[in-house]
């Protein structure tokens, strides 16, 4: 009987640190929404929009270069990406999300109805590029705005 509880006890023990180990790292953070017109006004008291925390699919792909995707009619859309889709999760109503992930480099978009869509690059022209490290959680901010006028 004393065997079998200490059994017990480890295998709870060892399942417990493989699950705490998991989520160690990943990427979290924040969508948000930004329409209308954010160009700077000079000597105007005009009202410039704010960003607003948005519920979306956040689709996250191994790490994915510009030549690996199908870009849709508008720019920062894409109708299909060629590489490996990871992981998918919905933000909170705070825009807020969190996803464990293995280390590596990955893109992260976000379902819009035109789409995928994601409108930075790196300079070897990778989109929207998020590098999680070992035991670390990266944090981002994913802005919409295909909206928006700068």
């Amino acid at each position: 009987m004393r065997t079998h509880w200490l059994s017990s006890c480890f295998v709870l023990l060892i399942t417990t640190l493989a699950a705490a180990q998991k989520n160690t790292q990943g990427i979290s953070g924040r969508v948000l929404w930004k329409a209308g017109n954010f160009m700077p006004t000079v000597g105007v008291k005009a009202s410039v929009p704010k960003a607003t925390p948005v519920v979306r699919e956040v689709y996250i792909y191994a790490l994915t270069n510009d030549k690996q995707v199908e870009a849709g009619e508008d720019a920062g859309f894409y109708q299909k990406v060629n590489s490996i889709l990871v992981k998918k999760v919905k933000t909170n109503n705070k825009g807020q999300f969190s996803v464990s992930l293995p280390v590596g480099y990955y893109s992260v978009f976000t379902k819009e109805d035109k789409g995928l869509y994601a409108n930075l690059f790196d300079d070897a022209m990778n989109i929207n590029p998020v590098q999680v490290q070992r035991r670390r959680w990266t944090k981002i901010e994913v802005v919409v705005d295909y909206q928006a006028v700068y």
